[in-house]
């Protein structure tokens, strides 16, 4: 398998998260027509504590692209590997998309959860799988 096949998941993840970086806030101008000062001082992300996705975007996904990029120099991209990186990147997406449409809490924390048992199979697999050894 080439061990570059890691990446295209990695760019999609990516993609979700400029996706997001951009929608809340064009969302937001376009609901009310015009920027509000109060949404952009109350944090430091695009939308301010009001776009809590784009900040899950960039905290867990780091764990995610760290362990992507290890498989890539220890030659470890194989199709267990990937088929987690997909499988990641797929429930980060639908984490976003219930954040931003109908917001059910418990459906994002399903998502979310799963997503994070994803990558961190990918922690142990590339840890503990034969070829490590």
């Amino acid at each position: 398998m080439p061990q570059n096949a890691i990446f295209v998941p990695m760019g999609v993840l990516a993609g979700v998260t400029f996706f997001v970086l951009l929608f809340v806030p064009a969302s937001r101008f376009f609901s009310r027509g015009q920027p509000v000062a109060q949404d952009s001082a109350t944090g430091d992300i695009p939308g301010g504590l009001g776009n809590p996705n784009f900040a899950d975007l960039l905290e867990m996904p780091v764990l995610f692209y760290v362990i992507c990029l290890a498989a890539v120099v220890a030659s470890r991209v194989d199709a267990t590997m990937l088929g987690l990186a997909w499988a990641y990147v797929g429930l980060r997406a639908l984490h976003s998309f219930v954040h931003l449409t109908y917001d059910n809490p418990t459906h994002r924390t399903v998502l979310f959860a799963l997503s994070n048992f994803a990558v961190l199979a990918m922690w142990v697999f590339f840890f503990i799988s034969p070829a490590a050894v």
